[in-house]
């Protein structure tokens, strides 16, 4: 195994594509529609950030710049990548709330969940809150997703740059990769514990859905296939191959949207499917990089938008359901008007906001 780190992130089509994939598991079970199971997209948006940041942060500090430039660098990107968007979709749906929802506790509730996705910090607050399942009313519950996001996107560049620190520029991969694999197990382990109700911390099975360390393993599986890309390339000689193994992929993510359909003990062991068909997606997706069928480019013209329409849609099916009714026709009709709504935020915001500061750093979009 030769652990990499000065490779280019290449958004290839598989990937980009597997975004899009997620995204329309999510959309189509937070809609009751198809997939049951479609809450496993968000599994399958932890691989992808776990590889693309990864594979980010380890480039810069291959290029031996000063640790306070990659710090900074890394956030800002992050920032411009997340905040507009965000403050955009946050601000409509609260100034929305405010003539659907009742003006004391209903609406304080509301502002308060709008603030907790700005800050980050969701999955904190809806689990002191209620479960999953109960939220259902507001607009906001789907950031505890982008909380744990966020705050990996915290921690995971202080501790490369700590053990680059410790170990040398020469030496820290490896022992990045053992520390990230132990770190991934544990959590794994913790998952499956907390999924079946072992208390080890209160409200054991609500604290395994919230927890950014219950979550780690499944970010983690992507930051470990970050760093072994290159070898992973050197297995896939037969671009056949590598096609295969992605259909593979696709298929165990999408059985699984289909037969889950509960997660009173999600994520648990039942996460695992999602979770590897993720990874063997990006695997096969590194050696693969002309794909022409149809059918993949509108995955990616999807995974193009996806963080606009995964913001979107919830505010707006929420919000639908209060202001109407709560039927299978606002439910299908929903879904276009988010498709509408996240090509015209991601056209005049996340792009205004985003490119620029891609193209000046030469870094491609995680």
């Amino acid at each position: 195994m030769r652990v990499s780190g000065n490779e280019e992130v290449s958004l290839n089509i598989p990937i980009q594509a597997l975004r899009g994939l997620a995204v329309v598991l999510v959309v189509f079970y937070h809609s009751r529609l198809v997939f049951r199971g479609g809450f496993v997209g968000v599994d399958v948006f932890f691989v992808i950030s776990g590889f693309l940041i990864a594979s980010s942060v380890i480039r810069e500090i291959s290029r031996d710049q000063s640790f306070s430039k990659v710090l900074r660098e890394f956030y800002l990107r992050r920032v411009t990548r997340l905040i507009p968007a965000l403050a955009v979709t946050t601000s409509v749906s609260v100034a929305i709330s405010f003539f659907v929802y009742s003006p004391y506790v209903e609406f304080q509730q509301v502002s308060v969940s709008a603030l907790s996705a700005l800050l980050f910090v969701a999955n904190g607050r809806f689990f002191l809150l209620n479960d999953y399942t109960s939220l259902a009313s507001d607009p906001f519950r789907h950031a505890w997703s982008l909380a744990v996001e966020e705050q990996f996107y915290l921690v995971f560049p202080i501790g490369v740059v700590a053990t680059v620190l410790i170990f040398g520029r020469r030496r820290y991969l490896g022992t990045l990769f053992w520390l990230v694999l132990v770190l991934a197990i544990s959590s794994f382990v913790l998952n499956v514990l907390l999924s079946i109700g072992v208390r080890i911390t209160p409200l054991p099975r609500r604290f395994g859905f919230f927890s950014p360390v219950s979550r780690a393993w499944q970010i983690g599986a992507g930051v470990l296939l970050s760093m072994v890309q290159e070898s992973v390339k050197a297995w896939f000689t037969r671009t056949t191959l590598a096609r295969m193994v992605v259909v593979l992929g696709s298929l165990l993510i999408v059985y699984s949207g289909l037969k889950l359909d509960e997660f009173d003990d999600y994520p648990g062991v039942r996460a695992v499917m999602p979770v590897c068909g993720a990874v063997l997606v990006i695997l096969g997706g590194l050696s693969v990089s002309d794909w022409r069928p149809s059918l993949i480019k509108l995955f990616q013209h999807l995974g193009d938008i996806s963080y606009s329409f995964y913001l979107v849609h919830w505010p707006l099916l929420v919000i639908a359901r209060r202001i109407f009714s709560d039927t299978e026709s606002i439910s299908l009709l929903s879904i276009p008007a988010a498709y509408v709504l996240a090509w015209i935020q991601f056209r005049f915001v996340e792009r205004r906001f985003w490119t620029p500061i891609r193209h000046s750093q030469g870094v491609p979009s995680p």
